[in-house]
């Protein structure tokens, strides 16, 4: 269904709608949607390109990806690309404690509320901080973490490298998962 939706969805309702609703020129309603399109895949694409060049790399210097603010607020939270690759099972992507920046993980925290998105795995600060004093750059700093506790999202006892082949058994018990899915 995808091949019929996408063009749909991304192109003919988008166009469609304010031609019909609003009276607006359809070749000026067009055009806007090819633009949004466009700045959509630019978005993504700033993510395997400038938050691989550009930014700092608090988690582990010794690999490319970086953590990018501006490629973040353009692709809706997927700019903290250091951490993404040092902790890719965390379903975050990133260490903030809110959702000023990250508007992904707000979208599946908001899944999980309503049971369409479970089994949410994340790290937990203490795995975080002997990470970032082992390999980081030494940017990262506590300021720029939220303290308040109704936005805190790190979560205890949870670990790196989930689903690794080394990782233990009583290594794995200690994760948290958020929004178990009902068996």
């Amino acid at each position: 269904y995808y091949v019929i939706l996408s063009p749909i969805l991304c192109f003919a309702l988008p166009t469609l709608i304010p031609w019909y609703f609003w009276n607006e020129n359809i070749v000026k309603c067009f055009c806007f949607c090819v633009l949004r399109y466009l700045f959509s895949l630019h978005g993504t694409w700033l993510v395997n390109s400038a938050a691989h060049i550009w930014g700092t790399k608090p988690y582990d210097k010794n690999i490319k990806p970086t953590e990018n603010i501006t490629v973040s607020i353009i692709a809706f939270g997927e700019g903290w690309h250091n951490y993404h690759h040092i902790f890719p099972w965390d379903y975050k992507a990133a260490e903030l404690g809110n959702y000023r920046t990250n508007f992904t993980t707000a979208f599946i925290d908001l899944m999980a509320k309503i049971g369409w998105a479970y089994d949410l795995k994340t790290v937990s600060l203490d795995m975080i901080n002997k990470r970032a004093k082992r390999t980081g750059d030494g940017t990262r700093t506590l300021s720029n973490i939220s303290t308040n506790e109704d936005e805190e999202h790190h979560h205890e006892n949870a670990i790196w490298g989930w689903g690794d082949k080394d990782m233990k058994e009583d290594d794995m018990s200690l994760v948290e998962i958020h929004s178990r899915r009902a068996e």
